[in-house]
């Protein structure tokens, strides 16, 4: 048993509970006591019981778990839930070797969807589904990642083919979505964009060789990633309609994905012209909200100058800031200098980090590596502030989320003047509506 379904047994035990009981026991304790009850092979479900009728509860376990739960919509589902009951059909599946303890291991993963969405799933365990099955989920579980939710399947879950007639039309059917729009968990889409650049690289997929391709598209709305399993004939500047693609993200940067089972149609070049995509602007509890996006601008005041900004040293071998002498992968190694800052800016509506590699750096403080690496690091760190500190500034680059909050990593940077007597006059008027 993993560790991840003995929590979830212990999740169960909780959610039965009497309300008064609960105070009374902790999920360590119980955890703990489950696990001497697997030392000694008490059957899983006996061990619940007992349990619960020793901390006091009044809920009786069935075979398979927890009390007959119903069924789930997909976009209902929230981080650490126990014995979920599902309904879907399987968009995607595929197999992973990785290895556990030492011990090679195979495992499945893959996207599920219902008519309010998708969720991605990992199976601990074979599974006999394929992509287009309808199946009935019982006893999964649920966690977080990278700020997701995700579905888990382990060595409890029930999973069983189903009639495709038991799922409403809808839950096939893709939805029209601009770029912005598209999320991790929003269902199969209709998107039209335009492909700015696409590369290819060859990987192995259950012994055979195979190529899969991966760019960025985008429209007038904004930017996104983007993974094709098969060989569209796609080109840089191609206007893709993809009917029926479904959408994964990674560190909130959105990815569509499709294959051979996808309509992906090649329209009109002038469909979307090449200078409708521009860098998405946006204000920063948007993106905050969003967690990630590709390309972005953003504008705001910096309120905060990190630790970590002026001169720094880098691992040679990976590129990585060295601390005290030493890189967290090769150890103690040499460096070199390099020249970064790290900023938080806000705009009244929310706030995100900022990282700006040597070019930018030098763009926005007017200073170059060289005329920095003669400062003593107190006067640079001075003077970096009085040059950056409340001032106004855009930022442009891509946008990653993570358990830290939201980050851009700049490509560029500069100030913005600000115009007192028009900025006061705006404010005025602002308040003067609030009378």
């Amino acid at each position: 048993m993993t560790k991840e379904d003995l929590k979830s047994h212990v999740e169960d035990i909780i959610n039965a509970l009497d309300e008064d009981s609960k105070d009374n026991v902790s999920r360590e304790e119980l955890e703990a006591e489950l696990e001497k009850f697997m030392e000694y092979g008490v059957p899983i479900e006996q061990a619940k019981q007992t349990l619960l009728k020793k901390f006091g509860g009044g809920a009786v376990f069935t075979g398979t778990g927890s009390s007959a739960s119903e069924r789930t919509m997909i976009a209902d589902l929230k981080p650490n839930q126990s014995s979920v009951k599902l309904l879907g059909h399987v968009i995607a599946i595929n197999p992973k070797d990785i290895t556990v303890k030492g011990e090679p291991r195979k495992i499945f993963y893959g996207i599920l969807g219902d008519e309010t969405g998708t969720i991605p799933f990992t199976s601990w365990s074979s599974i006999d589904v394929e992509k287009g099955d309808v199946v009935e989920i019982s006893n999964a579980y649920t966690r977080e990642w990278q700020g997701a939710v995700q579905l888990n399947f382990g060595d409890r879950v029930h999973v069983e083919k189903t009639d495709k007639g038991r799922l409403p039309e809808s839950a096939f059917q893709p939805r029209e979505a601009k770029v912005n729009e598209l999320r991790s968990g929003i269902g199969r889409v209709d998107v039209t964009a335009r492909v700015i650049n696409i590369n290819s690289r060859d990987i192995e997929v259950d012994g055979e060789p195979k190529k899969v391709f991966s760019g960025t598209i985008g429209d007038e709305t904004g930017k996104a990633q983007f993974t094709a399993w098969d060989d569209f004939k796609i080109k840089e500047g191609d206007v893709l309609r993809v009917n029926g693609g479904y959408v994964k993200s990674w560190k909130g940067i959105p990815q569509l994905t499709f294959d051979s089972s996808v309509s992906v149609k090649k329209l009109e070049k002038s469909k979307i012209a090449k200078t409708d995509i521009t860098a998405n602007r946006l204000p920063l509890h948007e993106l905050v909200e969003k967690r990630g996006a590709l390309d972005v601008e953003i504008e705001g005041i910096v309120v905060d100058i990190r630790p970590g900004s002026g001169i720094i040293t880098r691992c040679t071998e990976c590129k990585r800031v060295i601390t005290n002498g030493k890189c967290s992968i090769h150890g103690e190694v040499k460096g070199t200098p390099d020249f970064r800052l790290k900023l938080v800016v806000d705009d009244g509506t929310g706030a995100v980090g900022s990282i700006l590699n040597r070019e930018t750096s030098e763009k926005i403080l007017g200073m170059t590596f060289e005329e920095a690496k003669k400062m003593k690091p107190e006067e640079l760190s001075e003077e970096i502030h009085s040059r950056l500190f409340a001032k106004k500034v855009f930022l442009r680059g891509n946008a990653l989320g993570d358990d830290f909050g939201t980050s851009i990593i700049t490509s560029d940077a500069g100030f913005i003047e600000v115009n007192v007597a028009e900025e006061a006059e705006k404010l005025t008027s602002e308040l003067e509506g609030l009378l």
